[in-house]
């Protein structure tokens, strides 16, 4: 019978003590928290409802089957990148590969921040991890809050200095709405000595992709991610894309080899393979079928229970209760009913929200009933 292992915790370290180190807005900040909860229904995380089929799993299987795995990968994974560039319409250094677009949301703040000329300012409400990474950084966020409507109001932006960098999403999660093609061109020509970040993280949703901005603007830079729609969240790869020298300084800063072999066999995949690209096309299909039916039910379940449902581009939707009690309530009602949802109430502009994925047929009628008796 074998003995249990003594564990130890090694000594307590003072917050004053850390912050000899650290900046103390990290050290004050808290983790970016995700929810562990076990349900039967999982429509917590935006995450695609369908996975891949077993055919495209052992085409990758195969692939990987041929690669050595004692040896590194391609350090910054170029092949790849450029393949992602030409793609989009692009020349070869224009793309840059990641561990997910979580990383490089924080890789570009980061690298465009340290001389700490203009302001950051980030778009409120939408997504948490954006001011998150500034408390770590130790970045005084200046808020893009969003109208009464939760649409974005160029009008409501704080006065962009030189030096500023602007991060929002479009669509933007967790409300869904989308800043326009044409705003945001107006406001990289009006501006040309601010950065423009735009976390294009649903893509495949939207009818106004930004990439063409890119040919006459130095100063955007377009995120995406593998992991949302394409539904390949567990391969962990995202994507920069902009002008060649602002690509080049993050490669500086972005460590090698951080694309392991299976994300990178199954990302040329996703990009190459036809049958791998029908799957995509058809489960990107199904996703809006099933929002805007999703979208339709609620609406007239919101009349009856007094909360609203916000229009989306993206796989989720928003629902926004009038005091908080309710929303509390409509949360611990669906939660015991099996349903995971994201309460997202506790951030900055979202007081009363909840926000839903759109999950397959079944499991968006569960959460339909549950919302429905709640």
């Amino acid at each position: 019978m074998s003995q249990e292992p003594n564990l130890f915790t090694p000594p307590h370290a003072s917050n004053e003590w850390l912050e000899q180190f650290l900046i103390p807005s990290l050290v004050a900040a808290s983790p970016y928290k995700i929810d562990t909860t076990t349900t039967p229904v999982k429509l917590d995380q935006n995450e695609n409802p369908w996975d891949w089929p077993e055919n495209l799993k052992d085409k990758i299987v195969t692939g990987l089957r041929r690669l050595p795995w004692n040896r590194y990968p391609s350090a910054y994974s170029d092949d790849l990148a450029d393949l992602v560039g030409i793609q989009a319409g692009l020349t070869n250094g224009c793309v840059l590969l990641g561990p997910g677009s979580n990383y490089l949301v924080a890789l570009v703040m980061s690298t465009f921040s340290r001389q700490n000329k203009g302001k950051m300012v980030v778009a409120r409400p939408s997504f948490a991890l954006y001011e998150s990474h500034c408390a770590y950084d130790g970045i005084q966020v200046h808020p893009w809050n969003l109208d009464v409507n939760m649409q974005y109001d160029t009008s409501l932006l704080p006065e962009l200095t030189e030096g500023s960098m602007v991060v929002f999403a479009s669509p933007n999660n967790p409300v869904g709405n989308v800043l326009p093609y044409k705003t945001l061109e107006a406001l990289a020509t009006r501006h040309p000595d601010v950065l423009f970040v735009a976390d294009e993280a649903y893509l495949e949703y939207s009818k106004e992709p930004y990439t063409p901005l890119l040919k006459d603007h130095a100063n955007i830079l377009l995120i995406r991610t593998f992991s949302k729609t394409l539904g390949a969240a567990g391969i962990r790869m995202g994507c920069v894309l902009g002008a060649p020298k602002l690509i080049e300084q993050l490669r500086k800063i972005r460590l090698p080899y951080m694309v392991n072999l299976f994300g990178l066999v199954a990302a040329r995949m996703v990009l190459e393979d036809i049958e791998t690209q029908k799957h995509f096309k058809g489960i990107v299909a199904k996703g809006i079928a099933e929002r805007d039916r999703v979208f339709v039910a609620l609406q007239a379940i919101a009349l009856k229970k007094g909360f609203q449902v916000i229009p989306s581009e993206a796989n989720f939707l928003l629902l926004k209760w009038p005091n908080q009690s309710d929303c509390d309530k409509a949360y611990r009602h669906i939660l015991e009913q099996g349903i995971l949802i994201r309460d997202v109430s506790k951030g900055p502009g979202l007081a009363g929200c909840l926000r839903v994925t759109i999950g397959t047929t079944e499991q968006n009628n569960l959460f339909l009933a549950a919302t429905q008796s709640s």
